[in-house]
């Protein structure tokens, strides 16, 4: 058996995320059927970096699948997407030690979130639309708050039985380009809904709905009952995941 690390990119809006789903579209779903076809019709198990949401894309999504047969590399990137639709798609192939596995061998994943300080038809399943009045010196104070190794219980979708939140963040800044401002964020790991959660109560804060002390009180009470506000999944890309 041949273990294949893949890198993919997907426009999410039309997929229920990319965690397989009984009778849903999901990236996971796609990415099986069409090594299933290469594969005499057997099952193949597909392991991604990262579970994206429903509507939230990737331009560097990394995922690992075990084949028996003896493909060349490039030869299987262009079969896979030979057997994809146009929404999703193989940027690269290639063959790795039998222990790689995307989501356990990852140290760093990079997401960005893209806001525009406009309505665009052209951009609205990529964007979400903020109010140009909105403050970037409070989105960055905000951003500043969350590096290094914290608890965000506060900030993620509460799931009883997991006893970590720790996650250690090594990237947090907004940048304006443009019309455009957008948030990076780089860490070890990342909770179910997290990124969705900081850049809403972020912009809640940017928009002085919140102040720059409610946001820091909302990290450190680590309270899965806190009121944090959610942004829309199409802004949210998964750009890069990193690995030793």
């Amino acid at each position: 058996m041949t273990n294949f690390k893949i890198t993919v990119e997907y426009d999410g809006t039309h997929f229920s995320g990319w965690q397989l789903q009984r009778d849903r579209r999901t990236v996971q779903g796609e990415l099986e059927k069409a090594a299933k076809r290469l594969n005499g019709g057997r099952r193949v198990r597909i392991h991604g970096a990262g579970r994206t949401d429903a509507g939230v894309h990737a331009r560097g999504q990394v995922a690992n699948f075990k084949l028996a047969e003896q493909w060349k590399s490039e030869e299987l990137k262009d079969a896979l997407n030979g057997n994809l639709e146009e929404d999703i798609l193989v940027n690269g192939c290639e063959s790795v030690s039998g222990s790689f596995h995307a989501r356990h061998s990852a140290i760093r994943r990079l997401y960005r979130y893209y806001c525009l300080t406009r309505f665009s038809v052209m951009n609205r399943k990529y964007v979400w639309s903020v109010p140009a009045e909105m403050s970037l010196t409070s989105l960055r104070q905000c951003a500043g708050l969350i590096q290094g190794s914290k608890d965000f219980t506060s900030f993620c979708k509460y799931v009883p039985h997991q006893r970590n939140r720790q996650c250690v963040v090594n990237q947090s800044q907004w940048i304006k380009r443009g019309d455009f401002v957008i948030f990076t964020i780089e860490s070890n790991r990342f909770l179910q809904h997290m990124i969705r959660y900081l850049v809403g109560t972020m912009m809640e804060v940017a928009k002085r709905n919140l102040t720059g002390e409610d946001f820091e009180t909302l990290l450190a009470s680590r309270d899965p009952a806190a009121k944090v506000f959610k942004a829309p999944p199409n802004g949210l890309f998964l750009e890069k995941v990193a690995y030793l």
